[in-house]
C-alpha cells in the first residue's frame, strides 16, 4: 500500500492507496481532463528508488457500472494493443465511501492540441482490428458487459449475427433517443424510423451474412473520435482510449471518421484499407459507412437533446439511405425505372 504525505486535509481513500505501488508515497493529486460524468485526476507516487510513477484515476459517485464499463472495455484492448493503451490498474470502490467508484490506470502522458496523422491514428485501429479478429467468447457478436457511450448503457448481449445485434441496438438507441426529447413530434424522424428498419438494414447488413459470406467478429473501440486518440509525447506513437468496447463488425470503428463533427474524412479511411480488406460486397461499404456513422450522430442527439442541429443530422443522413435503398428498388421494379432515377 502506497502512502499519502501531502499536506492537505483530504487524503486519498484507503482502498485506492491499497492500488497504488507498495511503499510508494502520494505526492500530489491534480484534476485531469474534462469529463460530464464522472471526476479524473493525476496522482503522481515517489518510489524508495526515486523514481516516480504516475496514475490516472476516474472516480464515479453513486454510477458503479460506468466504472465497470471502463475497467472491461480498457482492459480488453489493451489486451490486443498494449503499445497505444494506458495500462489498467485496479477498479474499486471507496472503503470511506463505498457508494464512490474508481477506474484507475498508468498515466501516459499526451500531446493534446495535435490531431494524429492518419497513418499514426489508423495503424493503431487497425491493430486492434487484425490481432482480434476471430477471437470473441463462441465468435459471437457482443460483450460480457453493457458499455457507456457517454453516460448511455449500451446493450451487448451475445448475439449470433450481425444485423440482429446492430437491429437492436438500433432500436434501443432512437427508442431513448426519441425519450432524451420527451417524445417530440418530429414528422420526418417518424416516417423514416420504420422504413429504416424494414429497408436499410436489411439492404446494407443481410449481404454481409448471405450467399457465403460471413462477418468475424473484431473487438472494436465504438467512440473513435479525435477526443479519444492522441499522440504520446514522441509525436508518432497515439494513446487510444475511453473505448466502449464490444465486439462486432470491424467497420463500425470508421464510422466516426465519415462525420463531418470531425475534421478527419476519407484520408483516415484509405490508410486503414491499406491494412484491412473491405468486407464484401464492396460495393456497399459507402452506404455501411455511413450506416455506423449514425449510430454516433444517434447517441449525441440523446446525450445533447437541446442541441437541435444534433437530430436534423440524423434525420439528414437516415434519410439519404432511406432514398437509397427506394431508388435501388425503383430502378428495378420495371419500365418506370429510367423515368423514376431522371428525376434523383
Amino acid at each position: 500500500m502506497a502512502t499519502d504525505v501531502r499536506n492537505v486535509e483530504g487524503k486519498l481513500d484507503e482502498n485506492l492507496l491499497a492500488a497504488l505501488p507498495e511503499g510508494g508515497k502520494v505526492v500530489s493529486v491534480t484534476p485531469s481532463g474534462m469529463s460530464d460524468y464522472c471526476n479524473t485526476f493525476r496522482i503522481e507516487v515517489s518510489m524508495p528508488d526515486g523514481s516516480s510513477q504516475v496514475f490516472f484515476e476516474k472516480v464515479a459517485n453513486p454510477e458503479t457500472k460506468l466504472m465497470e464499463s471502463a475497467w472491461a472495455s480498457e482492459n480488453t484492448t489493451y489486451e490486443f494493443i498494449p503499445e497505444h493503451v494506458p495500462r489498467p490498474v485496479k477498479k474499486g470502490s471507496y472503503k470511506s465511501r463505498p457508494d464512490r467508484h474508481f477506474f484507475l490506470a498508468e498515466f501516459i502522458e499526451m500531446i493534446e492540441d495535435d490531431i494524429p496523422r492518419p497513418d499514426s491514428y489508423m495503424t493503431a485501429i487497425a491493430a486492434l482490428h487484425s490481432r482480434s479478429m476471430g477471437k470473441s467468447p463462441d465468435g459471437k457478436f457482443g460483450f460480457p458487459v453493457n458499455t457507456r457511450f457517454g453516460n448511455l448503457e449500451q446493450d451487448n448481449s451475445w448475439t449470433g449475427t450481425w444485423e440482429e445485434y446492430w437491429t437492436r441496438q438500433m432500436k434501443d438507441f432512437l427508442q431513448r433517443e426519441d425519450a432524451a426529447h420527451d417524445g417530440e413530434h418530429h414528422a420526418e424522424l417518424e416516417r423514416l424510423r420504420p422504413l429504416f428498419f424494414e429497408k436499410v438494414l436489411p439492404r446494407f447488413l443481410r449481404p454481409l451474412e448471405s450467399d457465403g459470406r460471413s462477418i468475424t467478429p473484431c473487438l472494436i473501440h465504438a467512440d473513435l473520435w479525435p477526443g479519444n486518440v492522441k499522440y504520446q509525447t514522441d509525436g508518432e506513437t497515439v494513446c487510444v482510449y475511453d473505448a466502449c468496447a464490444m465486439w462486432g463488425h470491424n467497420e463500425v470503428d470508421l464510422g466516426v471518421f465519415r462525420n463531418p463533427r470531425y475534421p478527419l474524412g476519407k484520408p483516415y479511411l484509405k490508410e486503414y484499407w491499406k491494412h484491412v480488406p473491405i468486407s464484401e460486397p464492396e460495393e456497399d461499404v459507402d452506404s455501411r459507412n455511413t450506416l455506423y456513422m449514425l449510430r454516433n450522430q444517434i447517441l449525441l442527439s440523446t446525450l445533447y437533446p437541446h442541441d437541435h442541429k444534433l437530430r436534423e443530422i440524423v434525420v439528414s443522413n437516415m434519410k439519404l439511405l432511406v432514398d437509397k435503398v427506394e431508388a435501388e428498388e425503383a430502378a428495378k421494379s420495371g419500365p418506370q425505372a429510367s423515368t423514376y432515377q431522371s428525376r434523383l
